[in-house]
């Protein structure tokens, strides 16, 4: 898996941007890399840019693992809000899947089909 992080955007917002994103489980380490940066702020909005990620490879399961882990690394992260941005002209995908977010997350999860409406969205 291949990720990068912009912090150029601090104290706005982190963007994560993925590629070739094939293990759900790896999302964890993704996580795990963010908490141990040391340009990292606790409590920065977060944007995790999967627009290059293959949802026909994505299963229904898959999605609710990466809530899952995220949902479990919200307390560290101490983010309010994150989008994520999904390759997907389907405005009520996004809307579904916004739903997914557990209700024991410190974080609002949103999901978006591109990445200006997500920065507007996390910015305020």
């Amino acid at each position: 898996m291949k990720y990068d992080f912009d912090f150029s955007h601090i104290p706005d917002y982190v963007v994560i941007k993925t590629g070739k994103f094939a293990v759900v489980e790896d999302f964890y380490k993704l996580l795990k890399d963010l908490l141990t940066s040391p340009k990292w702020i606790k409590g920065t909005p977060l944007i995790i840019d999967h627009q290059y990620l293959d949802l026909k490879k994505m299963t229904f399961a898959d999605v609710q693992m990466i809530l899952s882990i995220f949902t479990f690394n919200s307390k560290k992260l101490e983010s309010k809000k994150c989008a994520f941005v999904i390759q997907s002209d389907n405005k009520d995908l996004c809307d579904q899947l916004s739903k997914l977010t557990d209700p024991e997350s410190t974080c609002i999860i949103r999901f978006f089909s591109t990445l200006p409406p997500a920065k507007v969205w996390v910015s305020n």
